[in-house]
């Protein structure tokens, strides 16, 4: 399994608070209103800032195998919302991610149920934040890191004009739970009571869940479906401990369908999976070229028209040039390098950096990593050296981040 402070999400690369002047956040106390329930099941925590998330209930190998073969239930309490009401809402957010929410030629933005993975930028062009755009048809939600819900709400502010939109912080209302793994789908239609858990990538669904009024959305982080649970947070106590309690009698008396997790499993699947993390992978030093292919395409339109930072994504697209890149790393042992650790050529020089590492069952147990280098080391089958457990290793890069298949 993996050391769950490799890939540590308790010291991420600081985030701006507005694109033209970044700065961290003040620390934000988040309240977790599952604490209570976890420390009733013996969960192991980690820090991350000023809140502290599981690392592991107990059954680290347990958890894992539950993300790759059945169902992982996860607090995602350190994920936040930032709602947008309004008629120009979509529109407005248009004029500023990375990524499509409203068609300037249709003059129609995302339907109810649709969504979208985008950056928003710096003037420069760096990342301000990563964020899941979620539209409801009466409102949208911004999902991103919880501690960077309230200056991003102010960095939005300072854009608005006439566009008629109302944003509303909702990080101590609404809780996000997920529900990851191959079993997800039937976990959470035996627990409505109906099928509706058909959504394509990042599209959403309203759902009665234990009498909470709950919006699901899909993204697949982990590999296997991955179904996001935002719950009213004065419900969500009762909703987890129902799913936990009750899932072997809705899923046929299956054994175990579900499993609590936490990010100890997590953060080695979604390494697996080839899902790089802001503020863990990559932050507000680092632009939209340099998070790999795969990241790119997921949270960038290059067709649509000027955003915050649109001319230096495109000139950099057009060119295809980047100082250094995103990339997988994989290792012929279980000597683990530790996240922060440099990269290295044959001839001893520094050529990057590894930010999140792990040791991969599916990959015979040997270590995986993904490291930011030098774009002319980005090349399949190239292969580099990291220190691990007091010497250097060599580590085979891969441009594809993913170590599944």
């Amino acid at each position: 399994m993996s050391d769950p402070t490799t890939g540590n999400p308790s010291a991420p690369s600081p985030a701006p608070a507005a694109p033209a002047a970044p700065a961290a956040p003040e620390p934000r106390v988040l309240p977790n209103p599952l604490r209570p329930l976890h420390e009733a099941a013996e969960a192991e925590f980690q820090p991350y800032e000023a809140l502290e998330i599981v690392s592991t209930f107990g059954e680290p190998q347990a958890e894992y195998a539950a993300l790759h073969k059945a169902c992982g239930l996860m607090d995602l309490a350190h994920r936040g919302v930032l709602e947008l009401t309004g008629k120009d809402r979509l529109s407005f957010l248009n004029n500023l991610l990375t990524n499509e929410t409203w068609s300037k030629s249709t003059k129609t933005g995302l339907s109810a149920g649709q969504g979208v993975y985008a950056f928003l930028l710096q003037t420069n062009g760096r990342i301000v934040t990563d964020l899941n755009v979620i539209e409801r048809g009466d409102r949208t939600y911004l999902d991103l890191d919880a501690r960077l819900v309230e200056p991003i709400r102010k960095t939005l502010d300072r854009y608005l004009f006439a566009d008629q939109v109302k944003m509303t912080d909702r990080v101590g209302s609404l809780h996000e739970l997920a529900l990851l793994g191959p079993g997800a789908p039937a976990v959470l239609d035996a627990a409505v009571g109906s099928h509706v858990t058909e959504l394509p990538p990042m599209g959403s669904t309203q759902v009665t869940l234990f009498g909470a009024d709950v919006t699901v959305w899909r993204d697949d982080m982990t590999g296997g479906p991955g179904l996001h649970l935002l719950v009213p947070a004065d419900r969500v106590e009762h909703v987890w401990a129902e799913l936990v309690n009750r899932l072997g009698e809705l899923v046929g008396h299956a054994k175990r369908p579900l499993r609590p997790v936490g990010w100890a499993a997590f953060n080695t699947v979604r390494i697996e999976a080839g899902r790089p993390l802001f503020g863990v992978d990559f932050g507000p030093t680092v632009l939209p070229a340099e998070v790999g292919e795969e990241a790119f395409a997921r949270a960038v339109s290059v067709n649509k028209g000027c955003y915050l930072g649109q001319e230096i994504v495109a000139r950099m697209h057009a060119r295809k040039q980047s100082a250094r890149t995103l990339v997988g790393l994989r290792l012929d042992s279980d000597a683990l390098p530790i996240a922060g650790a440099n990269v290295f050529d044959d001839a001893g020089n520094q050529v990057g950096g590894v930010t999140s590492s792990t040791i991969s069952p599916v990959q015979s147990r040997a270590a995986v990593c993904f490291a930011l280098v030098k774009k002319p080391f980005a090349v399949d089958g190239k292969v580099v050296r990291v220190p691990a457990e007091g010497s250097l290793r060599p580590a085979k890069v891969s441009t594809r981040l993913k170590f599944l298949g």
